[in-house]
């Protein structure tokens, strides 16, 4: 079991697929307690080589900015060794994008928050979620199941051995359905600004159900080719956090357990922040509590093998409602890299939870 976590770990760490990739997995079965991949979910490191500096000298496991490749050139070889590409949405011929890096990736992530309609959140903004397209959010519909099924196909093409990420799911239906909730009117939501459904309560069900009819190589669907479950999540208290990951944990049992998979997923939360913190500096010492009892769970966790703090400033990090409660204040504050690329206060002491992983 030790050496099937190894191989597993090695990889998600970007060894190379000599070491044996992903086939130690199928001789024995594994835990994921006292272990995990610590990252850094931002956009903050583009165009910066100053800030990924800071970065690599954090040793962090993986770094991801919500697109398929880094915006410049860095100077710090972990800029590319530990990035880990995402395919942000459904559009034409970007299974390129899938295989575009100059190396073979390790792992790729798919679409980022399908189940959520999320425009802009400030004027001239990016859209926030994918799921503010309709053929993004409409979990059933044969084009996204092939958009699926030929990413995967080219990426495993150039990374035989790589992990894939299933598409990150906001999960944000009140009743926390881990995705796995109603999806009947999903697949008929228009998402325009007229007439859009806030989420889809069940989306990640309806993928599942959808894609696990298409190949994605030698008697495998491409569901069952997915390595890693992702999600993410915004809350004012450690302990919501760690309801939600555990509510992922009975969820999707069968999913991530060897008794009823012969290759079973692990869960990545890679967006989590301390919702309503407005300074980095973390003066009252909460964000760090936060950080140390979240991340305590999710070490001990068997099944969760990998996790990224959200990290942006007050002028980018847009709040918002969160169950029934409004944001006292228009933004928030979780940057670990600060806009002159030093580690802040948090970043450091998060740097410190991920020290040895």
């Amino acid at each position: 079991a030790a050496t099937a976590t190894a191989t597993l770990l090695a990889v998600l760490r970007g060894a190379s697929a000599a070491t044996g990739g992903l086939r130690g997995l199928d001789a024995s079965p594994t835990t994921w307690e006292g272990r995990g991949l610590c990252g850094l979910a931002t956009d903050m490191l583009d165009m910066s080589d100053n800030s990924m500096r800071t970065y690599c000298n954090m040793h962090l496991g993986f770094w991801w900015n919500w697109d398929y490749k880094p915006k410049m050139a860095y100077s710090s070889p972990c800029s590319t060794e530990t990035f880990t590409p995402m395919i942000w949405g459904l559009s034409a011929g970007h299974q390129n994008q899938a295989s575009a890096n100059s190396v073979p990736q390790t792992r790729l992530m798919g679409y980022n928050e399908p189940d959520l309609w999320g425009p802009p959140a400030i004027p001239g903004g990016n859209c926030l979620s994918s799921g503010t397209f309709a053929p993004t959010f409409q979990c059933g519909n044969d084009e996204l199941a092939r958009d699926w099924q030929a990413l995967v196909l080219a990426f495993k093409a150039k990374s035989p051995d790589g992990l894939v990420v299933s598409p990150s799911m906001a999960d944000a239906d009140p009743a926390g359905t881990a995705s796995a909730g109603d999806y009947s009117q999903c697949n008929i939501s228009p998402q325009t600004t007229e007439n859009h459904l806030p989420y889809c309560g069940g989306w990640l069900k309806c993928f599942k159900e959808s894609v696990s009819r298409f190949q994605c190589g030698e008697n495998t669907n491409c569901w069952e080719v997915i390595d890693v479950l992702q999600f993410h999540a915004y809350e004012y208290t450690s302990e919501n956090l760690i309801k939600k990951v555990k509510t992922w944990e009975t969820t999707w049992a069968e999913d991530l357990s060897w008794a009823n998979s012969a290759k079973p997923k692990s869960l990545w939360l890679t967006e989590f922040a301390r919702a309503g913190a407005t300074d980095s500096s973390d003066p009252d010492g909460k964000t760090a509590a936060f950080m140390d009892e979240s991340i305590a769970y999710m070490k001990a966790s068997s099944v969760v093998s990998g996790w990224s703090w959200f990290s942006q400033d007050t002028t980018t990090f847009a709040s918002f409602t969160i169950g029934d409660l409004p944001p006292a204040s228009p933004f928030w504050a979780s940057d670990l890299i600060n806009a002159n690329g030093d580690a802040t206060v948090i970043g450091e002491h998060y740097a410190s939870l991920c020290k040895g992983l």
